[in-house]
């Protein structure tokens, strides 16, 4: 199997879930269901590097999902053990400028391209060091993200996107809200003229395109718009919509056997 860097730019796209409840066993039943990635959290989930590594491992156990992880900032301790733990790829939220991804993408590629730390020695991702072309490896094969998720981020796309190491720029919507229309609003016309310029923008220059799809939007809609990956669920959205209509559908019930 190819790895997630090369699988995406060789042309495939992929649908993702987002998994911030930080249970393993929620993992594993997600990555049963075929999703062929999945972004563990580490912005906002209750989660620590730990428990972050036992979603991964659930995940190996039942699927051949890729796993990324978005890491809690840009610096090289937020980025640096997830890569060593083996996540296929990181994601760093709200990029706002060309020094922010340079410095990203310095902590999570090895020399000669960056400047990661030399661990491999002994990390899992090396197979605690029974790799041993590993860095030239993870140099090849890992993708790096970064979330444009404000107006400045946005008014700088060309430069980040021009960044050596930087592979996909991942469009944020309900953050970009904040500078867009109004704050928390996904359907504001402003949000929605933001979002394809922005995609118009990346999609002119030779990185990826990923990004989250709308609670109205179909996610063929936006592979279709040029994205390579897009954020389509995530494990609190299923729980939340399968408990709401496994109640929706007990309460229909018991009014049709009451009024029979």
């Amino acid at each position: 199997m190819k790895p997630l860097r090369q699988t995406l730019f060789s042309g495939e796209t992929l649908p993702a879930a987002f998994l911030f409840l930080d249970q393993p066993d929620i993992a594993e039943i997600i990555g049963l269901a075929g999703f062929p990635l999945m972004i563990v959290d580490r912005e906002h989930a209750a989660t620590d590097l730990g428990n972050a590594l036992h979603s991964l491992r659930a995940i190996r156990s039942t699927s051949n999902a890729f796993v990324m992880a978005r890491a809690q900032d840009g610096t090289p301790a937020a980025i640096k053990p997830l890569l060593d733990a083996g996540f296929d790829g990181i994601m760093v939220p709200d990029v706002r400028s060309a020094d922010e991804a340079r410095a990203i993408a310095q902590a999570a590629r090895y020399a000669p391209i960056g400047r990661r730390g030399a661990q491999f020695t002994v990390s899992r991702a090396a197979r605690y060091g029974a790799d041993k072309n590993h860095s030239e490896h993870a140099n090849n094969s890992l993708l790096v993200a970064v979330m444009i998720e404000s107006r400045a981020g946005l008014e700088a796309i060309t430069d980040i996107a021009a960044t050596p190491g930087i592979d996909m720029l991942f469009l944020g919507p309900l953050d970009l809200t904040t500078d867009y229309g109004t704050f928390g609003e996904l359907g504001a016309p402003e949000l929605s003229e933001a979002l394809q310029t922005a995609e118009q923008a990346i999609l002119a220059t030779d990185k990826l395109l990923g990004g989250a799809a709308l609670p109205d939007q179909d996610p063929a809609d936006l592979f279709a718009r040029g994205y390579a990956l897009v954020s389509a669920t995530s494990d609190v959205g299923l729980m939340r919509d399968a408990a709401a209509q496994a109640y929706q559908e007990i309460q229909r019930r018991r009014v049709a056997m009451a009024t029979a």
